[in-house]
């Protein structure tokens, strides 16, 4: 017998297996509760975001509706009553004397004319709308010459200009336009919406010598959310006078302060605004998170013989 099976070496003891410990039912339900809770909060932070962005996107454009608006109506205003030089005469044709006028409450059917009555003023707010004024405005123009600085007049709707035998013989062309304010539904994001919208009609009949031609209407949608237009009119003395109703008194207007109520399109979410007043000074009470901006502008005539 060899040494070695005598004396066994004594074996190792075993070590105690490792307990893998898992998470209880207590600590699951905590950690699902924090992860809840600041879940939830990401989520109120970027709704509250959301609206905040949307809501002031919203304002912007309303301003910039109403803005626009008021640019477009000054470009017209500013440009009414210019006259071509008649080269038969000896010089400059004054400013021309039905360059402007207005309707107190807008007119009979701008929305789809197919006659110049359609364009005469109407003598009441119909039922149901806010009251709103209409404007007309006229000018004369070059014909559109090649390689020259001439060209010719566009009306609000992009028709050219209407042609226009002068009584001395000399060819003209006049841009008439007509704005004014009409109730539209609009598709958004949000669904139909019924609204106020600034649109015009190009008037393009031919005029010879007074000889009126086939009657050539166009109508043309501007700028949506513009519930409202007010017009005051300012004499030669810098007061303002009542609506004119001569060419007389039409001639004597001098300047025209243009008030335009714009309304968002969509419900600008952060204004909690109820009330509001319009261009005549009208209360307004509004649905939840709908907005009204009023925008004013004096536009002086650059065309008149009173300046």
């Amino acid at each position: 017998m060899n040494r070695a099976s005598l004396h066994p070496m004594p074996s190792r003891p075993h070590a105690a297996p490792r307990r893998h410990r898992g998470v209880t039912l207590i600590e699951l339900m905590v950690s699902l509760v924090i992860g809840l809770l600041l879940i939830g909060i990401a989520s109120g932070i970027y709704l509250y975001s959301k609206r905040s962005y949307n809501a002031a996107s919203e304002t912007a454009q309303m301003e910039e509706n109403g803005r626009f608006a008021i640019d477009v109506l000054t470009k017209y205003i500013q440009s009414a009553g210019f006259a071509m030089v008649d080269r038969t005469a000896p010089g400059a044709i004054l400013p021309l004397e039905d360059k402007i006028s207005g309707c107190a409450y807008g007119f009979v059917n701008a929305s789809a004319p197919t006659a110049l009555s359609d364009l005469a003023c109407r003598t009441a707010t119909p039922t149901g709308e806010r009251p709103s004024a209409s404007l007309f405005t006229r000018f004369e123009t070059d014909a559109p010459l090649s390689g020259s600085g001439r060209q010719q007049g566009f009306g609000c709707t992009n028709a050219a200009a209407a042609s226009k035998m002068l009584a001395t013989g000399t060819q003209s062309y006049e841009v008439r336009s007509y704005f004014f304010v009409s109730r539209v539904n609009v598709q958004t994001p949000g669904g139909t919406q019924s609204m106020g919208q600034l649109g015009c009609v190009s008037d393009s009949t031919s005029s010879n010598a007074g000889v009126s031609g086939t009657v050539s209407l166009e109508v043309q949608p501007l700028v949506p959310g513009i519930e409202q237009l007010a017009i005051r009119y300012m004499a030669a003395n810098g007061q303002f006078v009542a609506l004119p109703t001569t060419p007389t008194e039409w001639s004597n207007v001098t300047a025209l302060e243009l008030c335009v109520l714009a309304r968002s399109i969509q419900p600008a979410g952060n204004d909690t605004r109820r009330t509001y007043t319009d261009c005549y000074g009208s209360s307004i009470t509004v649905a939840a998170s709908e907005s009204y901006r009023i925008l004013r502008s004096t536009v002086a005539l650059r065309n008149t013989a009173a300046l």
